[in-house]
């Protein structure tokens, strides 16, 4: 598992799916993109690295992942999906 943060093209990707899920989101502000992209990353990483661990558990050990997307990663994938 790497501490290196997504590609731009992953990040457009996982927007593209999070706006189709949750469409009130296509106006979010660039940090508040960055908060639920770090929310969803940071779980994903604990449940990869802890994959018998039950919901409860990843929820006690998501700290233990630090914060890889900033408000200007956020900001160039949805640039991106746009063909910026």
């Amino acid at each position: 598992m790497s501490d290196n943060p997504p590609s731009v093209s992953v990040l457009a990707g996982q927007l593209s799916y999070l706006f189709e899920d949750s469409p009130e989101l296509a106006t979010a502000s660039d940090d508040e993109l960055a908060a639920r992209l770090n929310h969803d990353d940071r779980f994903a990483r604990a449940r990869e690295r802890y994959p018998l661990a039950s919901d409860e558990e990843i929820h006690e050990k998501v700290d233990e992942f630090n914060e890889r997307i900033t408000p200007a990663m956020a900001h160039e994938a949805r640039g991106h999906m746009r063909g910026e």
